[in-house]
């Protein structure tokens, strides 16, 4: 899953990474639990401003569902802009 957001003239793209399970077999489980890729570029440019960021959830465990995810994925990206990016 793909979500794209503006915030204060920068794009913030949250992509999500699955976390499988494995069992050493193929088997039709649902994900574990989900990991934020977070992309911070200004807005009309198609280089990324910053280098990726990789979130998880406490104790480096992953997101339990799509929308935590998302959400922390997307309040690092407007930290990113507030704290580093914006004059």
């Amino acid at each position: 899953m793909k979500r794209i957001y503006a915030y204060k003239g920068f794009e913030v793209t949250v992509e999500l990474e699955p976390v499988w399970e494995t069992a050493g077999s193929v088997t039709l489980l649902p994900p574990r639990g989900f990991i934020a890729v977070v992309h911070i570029r200004t807005l009309g440019v198609t280089r990324p401003t910053v280098a990726p960021i990789r979130l998880t959830a406490d104790n480096q465990r992953p997101f339990s569902t799509e929308a935590a995810a998302l959400m922390a994925g997307y309040s690092a990206g407007q930290r990113v802009v507030d704290d580093t990016l914006s004059p």
